[in-house]
C-alpha cells in the first residue's frame, strides 16, 4: 500500500538503498505499517512527500484515460535476483497484479516445475506445493510483468526497482486493451458438447445453443445449464469429459437407480447423470460449502434430482481438506450428509479429484458402493494409473484403465464382496 511505499521512499533517500531483507519485512508487516504510518507522520518522523516518489502514484493527466491499463515486464531475471521479491515490491508500490513466467517459454531450454506429485512424492506432496506457493521454486530465468494505471510514471518505477533493490532490469511496456474482460471471456467461450449433453452458462443464448447441436450429428442431446460461480466443473477438462464417458455407458447398459457425485463441484457429473436417466437420483459430496450450494443452485435450475452435501468430518484425513471442511460445518450445518446417504446404497459412484486424495479415500468410496456397483474415477495422470489401481484392487474387481485422453485417465471397477474394515 501507499503507506509502506513512503517509509520504503524515505528510508531510500536517507539510506540510498533498502536491502532485501529490510524490504521482506515491509512486506510482511504492511498491514502494520499501513496502521501506523499516519501517526507517524503526525509525529514527524519522515515527510510526508518522498522525493523519490513524485510522479510514481501521479493523478491523470490530460493525455492518459485513468481506466487504462499497461502492461510493464521486467525481462529475463535471473534465479538469484529474486523474482517474488520484485513482485512483492511492484504490488506496495500500486501495480494492480504481477505475474513470473518462464523466460524460455516455448523454447528448448524450458524446463517444467509445477509438476503433479508421483507415486515417489506423495507423502511430501504438501511441502513441494508450500515451496511453489511462496516462491521459492522458481525459473533459472524469469520474466515479471505488472499492470499499473495509465496515469503512472513506468520510467520512475523503474528507477524506483533499481535503487531499492539494487539491481538493472530491462524492460518493456506493453497497452491493455480497454475492453470489458468479462464479456470478451464470455464471447469466446462458447456452449460445450459433450457425451450428448450441451452445457450452457448464463449468457449463452438459444441460438448459441443451437448452433452447437447443429454441428452434431447426434441424436437426442439433453441441456444442462450451469452457473459454475467459483466452483470446479464446467466439462472443458479432459477428466471431467472421461467421466461424462463412463457416466454414459454405465446408464445406457445397467439398471441405476442412485449415484453419488464424489467431490463434485459444480454438480456437473451428478446433473449429466440424472439428465441422461430421468428416473435416477443423484447425490454430491464436497468438501467445501460454496461448491455445494452452487451444486444445488445448478439441481434446481435444471429440476434435476439431486442434492449435494457436505462429508462427515471424519472422513477427510489430511489436514488441509480438513481445515476447509471443518468451516463448511461451520457455515453449513444442515447441509451434512445424513447418516443414512452415507451407506452402501449406491449403484455407481464417480469421482473426479486428483491421484492422491483417491487414494487417501479409497475406503470412503469403497463403503459407499453397492456389491456389483460401478466405479468410475478421473483426475489422474496416466503415471499415476498404477497405484490408483492397487489402491482400489481390494475393494473393487477388474480395477483397470478404461480410457485415456491427453495425458489423462479413467479408472474403473466392479464393488466385489470385501468388507471396508
Amino acid at each position: 500500500d501507499q503507506s509502506s511505499l513512503l517509509l520504503a521512499g524515505w528510508i531510500n533517500q536517507k539510506h540510498k538503498k533498502i536491502t532485501n531483507q529490510m524490504f521482506i519485512k515491509f512486506s510482511l508487516f504492511s498491514y502494520l505499517l499501513h496502521c501506523n504510518v499516519l501517526y507517524a507522520f503526525q509525529l514527524g518522523v519522515f515527510p510526508k512527500t518522498p522525493p523519490s516518489m513524485n510522479g510514481v502514484l501521479s493523478s491523470a493527466d490530460e493525455n492518459h484515460d485513468i481506466a487504462q491499463l499497461r502492461s510493464m515486464k521486467f525481462c529475463n531475471l535471473d534465479k538469484s535476483q529474486q523474482p517474488q521479491l520484485l513482485c512483492d515490491f511492484l504490488m506496495e508500490i500500486g501495480a494492480y497484479s504481477t505475474s513470473i513466467t518462464d523466460s524460455h517459454q516455448g523454447t528448448e531450454n524450458e524446463v517444467p516445475i509445477f509438476l503433479e506429485p508421483d507415486e515417489n512424492i506423495w507423502s511430501t506432496a504438501a511441502i513441494v506445493c508450500g515451496d511453489h506457493a511462496v516462491g521459492t521454486n522458481v525459473w533459472d530465468k524469469c520474466d515479471v510483468s505488472a499492470h499499473f494505471a495509465n496515469s503512472a510514471d513506468l520510467k520512475q518505477i523503474a528507477g524506483l526497482v533499481e535503487d531499492t533493490l539494487g539491481i538493472h532490469l530491462d524492460y518493456k511496456v506493453d497497452e491493455v486493451p480497454d475492453r470489458d474482460w468479462v464479456i470478451h471471456v464470455q464471447q469466446s467461450w462458447k456452449p460445450i458438447l459433450v457425451q450428448g449433453i450441451v452445457l450452457r452458462f448464463p449468457w449463452h443464448t438459444d441460438d448459441d445453443v443451437r448452433q452447437i447441436i447443429g454441428q452434431s450429428k447426434e441424436a437426442g442431446i439433453a441441456e444442462l445449464r450451469l452457473e459454475g460461480g467459483i466452483a470446479f466443473g464446467t466439462g472443458e477438462h479432459p477428466t471431467t469429459q472421461l467421466c461424462m464417458y463412463w457416466i454414459q455407458n454405465v446408464l445406457q447398459n445397467n439398471p441405476v437407480s442412485k449415484l453419488m457425485d464424489y467431490g463434485s463441484g459444480s454438480g456437473v457429473l451428478g446433473l449429466s447423470a440424472c439428465a441422461i436417466s430421468g428416473d435416477l437420483d443423484a447425490i454430491g459430496v464436497d468438501i467445501d460449502v460454496d461448491a455445494v450450494r452452487i451444486a444445488n443452485a445448478n439441481a434446481k435450475i435444471n429440476d434435476l434430482r439431486m442434492t449435494s452435501y457436505l462429508p462427515p468430518l471424519e472422513e477427510t484425513e489430511d489436514s488441509e481438506s480438513k481445515s476447509i471442511l471443518m468451516k463448511g460445518h461451520q457455515k453449513g450445518q444442515n447441509q451434512i450428509l445424513p447418516e443414512e446417504l452415507n451407506a452402501p446404497i449406491y449403484d455407481a459412484i464417480v469421482a473426479n479429484i486428483l491421484a492422491a486424495p483417491l487414494v487417501t479415500l479409497s475406503k470412503t468410496i469403497a463403503g459407499l458402493v453397492k456389491h456389483n456397483g460401478f466405479l468410475g474415477l478421473s483426475g489422474i495422470l496416466s503415471q499415476q494409473a498404477d497405484e490408483i489401481v492397487t489402491a482400489y484392487s481390494t475393494y473393487f474387481d477388474d480395477v483397470k484403465v478404461d480410457k485415456e485422453l491427453d495425458g489423462w485417465v479413467l479408472v474403473t471397477g466392479i464393488r466385489n464382496e470385501n468388507l471396508v474394515d
